[in-house]
């Protein structure tokens, strides 16, 4: 049976979110840009909390105000950067023991992120993981798009890319494999319920009693 591992990124293997913290990088020493960049998120944030708004308009709204515009080789640098610093102190410890542990068990690891590929891609090559599965940013040319180039990959959405993405693998069958799924969010209950096991990582408080009900382990990766 092949066994698959499955990671969040954002506050499962990271101790805090990596898309606010990255686009604000960014646009450092652009105060006009940085203002706007998050009175356009708390408009958003509040617009998709009340409802006519979907999660995905919020992230392009920070988007056309930070990365839209810039260039691949800038952006490309700038999150190289950041994922030596993520790497360096932004990790949960029991995170990065989770993820040797499967590896050393012959698991085969992928990294499953609402984060844009950009970022996610950066931080997992440098945990030697080469399997991701990302919102992905779109390009006129070398230059940053004013648009992702994928659906948002949350909720549902990161369930359907998920398993496209297990597809690829020539051996994969479903019923022959066994996937272990570790999240902090609620949002990623779809996924964890397609999993075989579904491990609740430093969780809200939503997934922590979404856990009880589901069964899933629920631990602590500060320790």
């Amino acid at each position: 049976m092949q066994r698959y591992a499955v990671f969040d990124l954002d506050e499962t293997i990271t101790t805090r979110g990596t898309w606010g913290r990255f686009v604000s990088l960014s646009v450092k020493g652009q105060p006009w840009k940085l203002i706007g960049l998050w009175t356009r998120a708390a408009i958003g944030q509040v617009l998709y909390k009340v409802g006519p708004q979907e999660r995905i308009s919020v992230k392009r709204g920070m988007l056309r105000w930070s990365l839209s515009g810039q260039s691949r080789t800038k952006l490309e640098a700038l999150a190289s950067d950041f994922a030596d610093e993520e790497i360096r102190s932004g990790l949960r410890s029991g995170g990065v023991r989770e993820i040797e542990a499967r590896r050393a068990a012959g698991d085969r690891l992928i990294i499953a992120s609402a984060g844009a590929d950009l970022i996610v891609e950066a931080i997992a090559a440098r945990l030697n993981i080469d399997t991701v599965v990302s919102t992905k940013l779109a390009w006129d040319g070398d230059i940053c798009a004013r648009d992702f180039g994928s659906e948002n990959c949350y909720g549902p959405g990161k369930l359907a890319m998920l398993r496209k993405c297990l597809e690829t693998f020539d051996d994969f069958q479903r019923e022959a494999a066994h996937i272990t799924v570790y999240s902090d969010s609620y949002s990623d209950l779809p996924v964890m319920k397609f999993a075989d096991k579904g491990v609740a990582v430093n969780s809200d408080p939503k997934l922590t009693k979404a856990a009880e009900v589901h069964n899933f382990e629920i631990v602590n990766w500060s320790v």
